[in-house]
Parts: C-alpha cells; structure tokens; sequence
C-alpha cells in the first residue's frame, strides 16, 4: 500500500510501471481496485497511477471536499504531490466528470483524457436516482445491489472480484450523498466544447445507467478534440467485462495523432470470447 498526506489527511493510491504517467479515476462506487487488470496492461509503456479518491477505499474519510470540485483540487495537488507536471487522465463515471473538469480548469497539467460511462451533464442520471439518495438507482440497499451488479460481470481476476465487494461494503451514506448531489448539479458540456486536450468518451452499448445517447453531441463537427465511441456489447464496466479490447483502445488513443481511434479488426481474434464484440 502507498500512501501520502494532503492537508493531513491520508490520500491512498497505487503505482505500476515506468514512463508518462497515466492516472485512473474511479466512479461514485467502488474505489482503485477495480482498474488493476487496465493498470497491469497499461504499464507496460506507462506509468500508471490509481487513487482513492476522499471517502472511498483506503483514503481518508473524515472532513469534507466529497465533490468534484473538491477532488478536482485533490487530483491536482496529489500531482504536485508526487511530482508530476503533467499527465494522461482516464476517468470512470464520477472519476470521467473529474477528468474533465481538470483538464477544462488546468489545461496545462493534462495531456489527454479518456472516460468511461460519464454523464455529461448530472441530471441525465435524474431519472434514476433522487436528491439525496442512491435507493432508486441501485434498488434500495446500495451495498448489495452494487454487489449484485458487479457478479453480473466477468471479471477474469477472482481476488479484484472480492476486493470489489469489500470496498462496497464500507462506503458511507453520508459520502455517498454528498457525491450524487455534486454530480446532479454538473453539467459539462460547455468544459468540453472549451477542452485544449483530446477528449475519448467511451460507453458501452448495453448500460442501463448512462445512455450514449446523451453524449451524441461529441461528434458534431465542431468538437474536434473530442470522439464518442460505444463498445456495442459492453455494460457500465467495459474495462473489467473487456479489459483487453478497452486497454487496447486506451493505448491507440494515447498515441494518436489527433485522427480517431476504433476498434481494430484483429483486436476481435486476439481477444477471449467474453470479450467478442
């Protein structure tokens, strides 16, 4: 376990590899752990960077800061933290709304972004959830809900599997509340109509929780730092339910040259059948 202090209060994360540094941000549930089979692939060529953020995993859970706002300043001290002028940002649902927001607000610090299942703008996600409760969205107990969502995925590692469940379990009403009502109040779309750095917004096909549809706007013609790319079988996790086509994906984005990125026909053969598209 690593870990080091902001304003005193401990910020846990995790490290593999060497080279430009990449950093995963998790969702409103669930913490690092859940990025670990991206992270092992990705650090091959990168340095790859996990965080939890305040109120989640292993990280400090008193005070406040429980907001996007408040982890977008969070993220970019942890960089001055550990030394990093700049870095790639890949983003999760709430972690993709942080990315964002970072690189509208410090466009030098960021070199590229990529998120996954993000919502745009909060009250897309209005219909499934109410002020000041995740009952409605996650089916009244949102720890087993959570649970019972994450066994519908494949998830090749058994012990990120049960790592998954234990960090569910120890979420807190209070930060969990104190998320929905800051992502309920977003609204991103002008951040990115205004993004300096490359923008990939990748969603799956057959999420129930943030629809593709909301984020059509990305390909009009004037958004040309941004893409939208939907994996057509894929769920609100495509990184674990199909880790090597997205880390794949993840790594051609990194290295283009401004032309979009796609699914690559021989990506199909090399993958597991799990993974087909």
């Amino acid at each position: 376990m690593s870990a080091t202090h902001l304003d005193n209060r401990l910020v846990h994360y995790e490290v593999f590899g060497r080279g430009q540094p990449i950093i995963f941000l998790h969702s409103w549930l669930g913490s690092w752990r859940y990025w670990v089979p991206t992270m092992d692939l990705a650090s091959e060529r990168y340095r790859a960077y996990a965080l939890d953020f305040w109120g989640y995993g292993e990280s400090d859970r008193r005070g406040t800061g429980f907001s996007i706002s408040g982890y977008v300043e969070m993220l970019c001290r942890f960089m001055d933290q550990m030394g990093m002028p700049v870095a790639n940002l890949v983003g999760h649902g709430m972690g993709g709304m942080v990315a964002i927001r970072t690189a509208h607000e410090r466009p030098e610090r960021v070199l590229k972004v990529m998120t996954v299942a993000t919502p745009m703008y909060g009250q897309v996600l209005a219909g499934h959830i109410k002020p000041g409760t995740f009952s409605k969205l996650f089916g009244g107990n949102h720890t087993n809900a959570w649970a019972r969502l994450l066994r519908s995925i494949p998830i090749a590692d058994p012990e990120v599997q049960q790592e998954l469940y234990e960090d569910t379990d120890g979420l807190s009403e209070q930060v969990l509340n104190s998320v929905q009502d800051s992502i309920l109040e977003a609204d991103l779309r002008p951040a990115v109509q205004e993004l300096k750095v490359p923008l990939l917004a990748v969603y799956g096909g057959q999420d129930k929780i943030v629809n593709a549809d909301h984020a059509g706007f990305l390909n009009d013609p004037g958004e040309r730092s941004a893409q939208l790319l939907v994996l057509p079988k894929a769920n609100h996790f495509p990184f674990l339910e199909q880790s090597n086509t997205f880390s794949r994906l993840l790594l051609d984005f990194l290295v283009s040259q401004g032309t979009p990125v796609e699914i690559r026909e021989e990506w199909r053969r090399r993958v597991n059948q799990r993974e087909y598209l």
